[in-house]
């Protein structure tokens, strides 16, 4: 377990790391960030972070990037503290959302929009008829902020993007996010990186939470680069699953 300095550490780094997708030195951390060290200290603490597998150094001469251990330490941190759920989001999806949809096939267009909006990854909503049956099958889905993504620097070279849009044209990958979401206590989960069942989704975080209910029940998700704001869509897809769930 981290003690409350090298916690702070981390979440700085993380944090500067999904603002500027560039590996994050010491003094960086140390000039821009309140965390009420020293250099030194901030430097013995990235050494210690890094040999405990929470970060990495790409290059001998770089700064630090995140490990999938070290975003899932954050993302713990955050759901712990409920830090994602802030009540803004869901209030102003709602408000946008009930402006202009009325039957379900509009609900979920315009949950999907206000997703990709909102969090500026792809989001899908996807309903699902008959689910854990033999006969389960996608019903409906939509499918916004491809371009968004394609727009990260992680997904700027073809090579690392075809393999996820040939998967996401697959409707298994909807019923795998959806188990793996209906099988935690709460019906919501954050899969990152290689916590991912399929390869094909190792080199992004999903995010994601089952709504409705009995037979007719349906998966809203957020997919993004690893280095995604966390807390905007952990709050973002909490509200679009209790909104749909108000709904259904």
């Amino acid at each position: 377990m981290l003690s409350d300095r090298r916690q702070r550490i981390l979440r700085a780094l993380i944090e500067e790391y999904v603002s500027h997708a560039i590996p994050v030195g010491s003094r960086t951390l140390a000039e821009q960030y309140d965390l009420g060290v020293s250099s030194a200290t901030v430097r013995n603490d990235l050494s210690a972070l890094e040999e405990a597998g929470y970060i990495a150094q790409p290059h001998t001469s770089a700064g630090r990037i995140p490990t999938d251990a070290g975003y899932r330490e954050f993302v713990d941190d955050l759901l712990a503290s409920d830090a994602g759920c802030a009540g803004s989001i869901q209030d102003e999806m709602a408000a946008q959302i009930r402006a202009h949809a009325d039957a379900l096939d509009e609900l979920m267009r315009r949950t999907s929009e206000e997703l990709a909006r909102l969090t500026d990854c792809l989001s899908i909503v996807g309903c699902m008829d008959g689910c854990g049956g033999e006969t389960s099958k996608l019903a409906r889905r939509e499918r916004l902020g491809l371009t968004a993504l394609m727009r990260k620097p992680e997904f700027q070279e073809s090579s690392a993007l075809l393999p996820l849009m040939e998967i996401l044209e697959d409707d298994t990958v909807y019923f795998k996010v959806f188990d793996e979401a209906a099988s935690s206590t709460d019906g919501f989960a954050v899969k990152i990186g290689r916590e991912n069942e399929d390869s094909s989704l190792v080199c992004v975080s999903v995010v994601a939470g089952v709504y409705g209910h009995g037979d007719a029940r349906g998966v809203v998700a957020v997919i993004g680069p690893k280095r995604m704001e966390y807390g905007n869509v952990i709050g973002a897809v909490r509200a679009a699953q209790s909104i749909l769930n108000q709904n259904m």
